[in-house]
């Protein structure tokens, strides 16, 4: 027989629960001390209910009930906790769906607080729904990691398993005339553990669930192979491994766009050495230098790969800001150059293959044939990274080139002479640049 359950409230108060607000990271749900069954069989969706007497009911007549009190209405189990914020705050909507939907829907809210404190909570706020208190019973049978909590059972079954938002007048209108839910289940991770890193080990869920993270290590032995990659589910890597602290910056700078702001001689290192980076000549894995090499990585979707450097420079600041008072940017300098600029005729520079390739020699130069300018003037950057001044480009040229060149000569004024052939040459000047400045802060 249908049993419509009536309301009542605790009479005289003398104490006010005071209640901590609880901050759940963002979150809809707060995690409860469930870990799962112990002696009952847990119940999962299509299931029949076992007809089981619910003792210590706030705001019912007799205090006690069973399942089968409820045949022929739709029975949703809340289970909630006073210190749950979402919780609390959906207790108005219940009370609304309860009054609309009348004999046909009953919603009886769980927890496992005593008794007492929770009929002076609902007198306190004029809370017309019944809850279970004190419960262990229902807990195990319908065992959860978080709250809010919302179990369904209709015709003595099993109906559905959700969050709180999917209680709504729209889906309860169509669960009353429903032969099967339509509503997606709720899963429960009980071996999730709050204390360990989030993916880590399976750790409540595995590497395909990541879609943004960045990490930053002390030195890993026995490993290799950093770099940049997309993989196949479309997110964009960058990975550095046991690198120092400027090469994590000058790492970082690479991937803003301008690859030679990575080179030595565009960076001022304003730090303490001895502090922030290893002493010299001593292997990376020897304990006296390990501590000052950093792994890093960066997954990130491939819509931000134009951002990964920014990124990658952010994480650098923060972390390595709080432990070295370290922050590296792009700052305009004047630094005295080597200024790559045009020369007599260009004649000869100027491109007349017909197909774009580049080859070496006999003599070990490199061709260039139909190059762009640009690809050339980035070589000669890189080939002289370490010299005291960085070279420039002031030509002006965008066209297509041929140039030959060598790659192993160390003396730029004789690279500056070869270069008089295809009216180029090499000026130094002080120019105002980007610079990667390191500085730090005491």
């Amino acid at each position: 027989m249908k049993k419509t359950i009536k309301t009542y409230l605790s009479i005289s108060l003398v104490a006010l629960l005071f209640l901590p607000a609880t901050f759940c990271g963002f979150c809809a749900a707060v995690p409860v001390q469930v870990t799962g069954p112990a002696t009952s069989t847990p119940l999962k969706v299509g299931d029949p209910v076992p007809d089981i007497l619910l003792t210590d009911i706030v705001n019912y007549p007799k205090g006690t009930a069973r399942f089968s009190d409820f045949e022929g209405q739709l029975l949703i189990l809340d289970f909630w906790a006073t210190w749950c914020h979402p919780c609390v705050e959906a207790i108005p909507k219940f009370e609304k769906l309860q009054r609309q939907f009348g004999d046909q829907l009953q919603v009886l809210m769980v927890t496992s607080q005593p008794q007492a404190a929770i009929a002076r909570y609902f007198s306190d706020r004029d809370i017309t729904l019944p809850s279970v208190t004190a419960d262990t019973t229902l807990a195990k049978l319908f065992p959860h990691k978080y709250v809010p909590h919302e179990v369904w059972i209709k015709d003595g079954k099993v109906f559905a398993i959700t969050d709180d938002a999917e209680v709504t007048a729209e889906n309860i209108r169509t669960l009353l005339s429903a032969s099967e839910t339509s509503l997606t289940e709720k899963k429960s991770n009980f071996d999730y553990d709050l204390t360990k890193p989030l993916l880590i080990d399976g750790n409540g869920g595995q590497s395909k669930d990541l879609q943004y993270h960045s990490v930053i290590t002390g030195y890993l032995d026995g490993i290799g192979g950093g770099g940049v990659y997309t993989d196949s589910l479309d997110r964009y890597k960058i990975r550095a491994l046991n690198g120092t602290i400027l090469q994590l910056y000058q790492g970082a700078v690479r991937y803003l766009g301008n690859t030679t702001l990575a080179h030595p001689n565009r960076c001022i290192s304003a730090f303490d050495k001895q502090e922030v980076l290893p002493p010299p000549n001593v292997s990376a894995y020897l304990p006296t230098a390990r501590d000052k090499y950093y792994c890093y990585e960066l997954i990130i979707p491939s819509a931000l790969k134009a951002q990964a450097g920014e990124l990658m420079l952010e994480d650098l600041n923060r972390f390595f800001g709080g432990i070295h008072h370290l922050r590296g940017t792009i700052e305009k300098r004047k630094v005295k150059c080597w200024v790559l600029k045009r020369h007599g005729t260009q004649e000869k520079l100027a491109s007349k293959s017909p197909t774009s390739k580049i080859t070496t020699d006999d003599s070990g130069r490199l061709v260039y044939r139909k190059q762009p300018f640009q690809n050339f003037y980035k070589a000669v950057a890189s080939l002289y990274k370490n010299e005291a001044c960085p070279v420039i480009d002031r030509t002006g040229i965008t066209s297509d080139i041929d140039i030959s060149f060598p790659t192993n000569e160390k003396d730029i004024l004789r690279f500056k002479e070869y270069l008089i052939q295809y009216g180029l040459n090499l000026e130094q000047e002080l120019c105002e640049i980007d610079m990667l400045v390191i500085k730090q802060f005491k």
